[in-house]
């Protein structure tokens, strides 16, 4: 389990999504180290961290929580979101405040939920995963940052991030979207009584910013700030209007 820490002060865990690692935060550790103490996780299996085995939502959420302070602040970006979510329901005292940032508690369209991606596009990502894995990474990229301004700049950012450290492999990003398509927190929302502050972009098609609408509606103490012309990730494509809020919500008692 490889967790960097960075700073001084109060703690504040960060949990990256799928196929990336704690480097995607470079643009919150240049503005935030100096007043946090940032403990920067690599989800197991991606990054720097093992795989474990075995490989659920549940048991990363408890490896993850093994590995942190007695009480801290914690930031999930998309999968990250869902990890922070279940940690929050296992270990509800660990955690102080939460900010999820594209927040979902179902990926997967269903029946009853239309917040998500659909199964045939899932399934078809992940198809293209095993049989040509630069483009279909490279096509992820792009999908996260469309629409936003400079989007070009930011894709090669984004995978220049991603490639400083050894990609992870295909068995981990499997694992990884058997996650996403397997877990549906939505019964278990309303256990949650952490403040939360919800982080969406407008344009965001991976978690639509309807998904946020939903948690904002059930977790008890939510508050949803959309970022508009944002997609997947407003701390990339508009750092600005993301550091406001959270930097607000953090400041508050």
């Amino acid at each position: 389990m490889h967790i960097s820490k960075i700073g001084h002060g109060q703690d504040l865990v960060l949990i990256h999504g799928w196929g990336m690692h704690s480097g995607i935060w470079e643009p919150i550790i240049e503005k935030f180290s100096k007043q946090y103490s940032l403990h920067l996780v690599d989800i197991p299996g991606m990054g720097q961290s093992h795989i474990i085995d075995p490989y659920d939502l549940n048991h990363l959420a408890e490896e993850i929580s093994q590995n942190l302070p007695s009480s801290f602040d914690i930031l999930g970006w998309s999968l990250g979101g869902l990890i922070a979510l279940k940690m929050s329901l296992i270990h509800p005292k660990k955690i102080h405040r939460m900010v999820l940032v594209g927040g979902t508690p179902c990926f997967i369209n269903k029946t009853d939920w239309s917040c998500g991606v659909d199964i045939r596009d899932f399934n078809d990502f992940a198809n293209k995963l095993f049989k040509d894995y630069k483009a279909t990474m490279m096509n992820f990229y792009t999908l996260q940052l469309m629409h936003s301004k400079d989007s070009k700049l930011l894709i090669k950012q984004l995978k220049e991030m991603n490639e400083a450290a050894d990609p992870p492999e295909v068995k981990s990003l499997q694992l990884g979207l058997d996650i996403l398509l397997n877990n549906d927190l939505r019964d278990d929302i309303k256990k949650i009584n952490h403040q939360t502050l919800l982080i969406a972009g407008d344009m965001d098609r991976l978690t639509p910013k309807s998904a946020s609408m939903w948690l904002e509606e059930h977790l008890k103490e939510a508050r949803l700030k959309v970022i508009q012309g944002a997609s997947h990730i407003p701390f990339l494509s508009h750092p600005d209007d993301f550091f406001d809020h959270l930097d607000k919500f953090l400041l508050a008692a």
